[in-house]
Formats: C-alpha cells, sequence, structure tokens
C-alpha cells in the first residue's frame, strides 16, 4: 500500500459580525484538503495518530460532530511506523490512507508549534482560536508534546 503525506497547515479567518477572528486548521492528504467545510479538531486529530479507534476529527463549529450530521468518526489503527485511517467524508465519498506515523506526527507537531505565537496574539477571554473548543497555551503544548512522543 503507498504510503501518504499528510501535512496541517492554519489559516486565519477575519472577524465578522457573527464570529471572532479565528484560525481554520486545513488537513492534506498528498496535497488534496479533506473534510473541507468542516471544523478540524487538532486533539482529535493528535488522538487518531496516537492511538486505535475512532476519532471524530471533523465537527461543527461548536464541538458536537452529529450537528452537521458526522455520525461515524475516523477509523484509526496503528502498526509499527505506520497509521492506517479511513472514514466517510463529511460531505460524502470514503477514504483510505497509509501514513508513516513519525512524519504525520512530525508535521502535525511542527504545524502546531508554528501557529502557537498567533494562535497566542489572537488570545481572548476563550482561549486560542483553534477548533471548536479552542485551545489555551497548556493544551496547544500538550497536543504538540502528544503526537511529538507518539
Amino acid at each position: 500500500m503507498k504510503t501518504n503525506i499528510l501535512s496541517l497547515f492554519f489559516r486565519q479567518v477575519a472577524a465578522t459580525d457573527k464570529s471572532p477572528a479565528h484560525l481554520v486548521g486545513e488537513l492534506r492528504v498528498d496535497g488534496t484538503r479533506l473534510g473541507e467545510g468542516y471544523v478540524l479538531d487538532i486533539r482529535r486529530l493528535a488522538e487518531a495518530l496516537t492511538s486505535e479507534g475512532e476519532h471524530f476529527i471533523f465537527t461543527c463549529g461548536c464541538g458536537d460532530a452529529g450537528c452537521v450530521g458526522i455520525f461515524e468518526g475516523v477509523r484509526s489503527r496503528i502498526s509499527g511506523d505506520q497509521v492506517l485511517m479511513d472514514g466517510s467524508l463529511p460531505k460524502g465519498g470514503v477514504f483510505s490512507m497509509a501514513l508513516s506515523a513519525s512524519q504525520a506526527r512530525k508535521a502535525v507537531a511542527e504545524a502546531l508549534v508554528a501557529v502557537e505565537p498567533v494562535a497566542s496574539a489572537m488570545a481572548g477571554g476563550e482561549g486560542y482560536p483553534i477548533g471548536p473548543e479552542g485551545l489555551d497555551g497548556e493544551g496547544l503544548a500538550a497536543a504538540a508534546a502528544a503526537v511529538s512522543t507518539g
């Protein structure tokens, strides 16, 4: 099975009358964005790369995946340095990928470390503006550490 390349980027979204300025995580596999139009839950992504099981890495901005019709999470299986992930895409279709655990974890950890100064500068009373629940400095560091140590 081909080994896919995972990357994680963040882009800043300007404030509107309906929401404050925030950062949106974009998960890409072999350069193609996965889960577009839904919120990427960074904590669940870190869990999916380090522990087997079902993980709701895509969700609604409120944090309830069912709110936007997501009732099945991404399935993760780990064997040595390989993470196999498969599931249904929120807007239809299915995916299956084989990742190098070390490459994927490093990509996520590096993205989290790189975005921390931007998130810190944007932080308000509700924590860091990343994901459905936001991340404070400790949560961001814990997520980066979790995928770094795998």
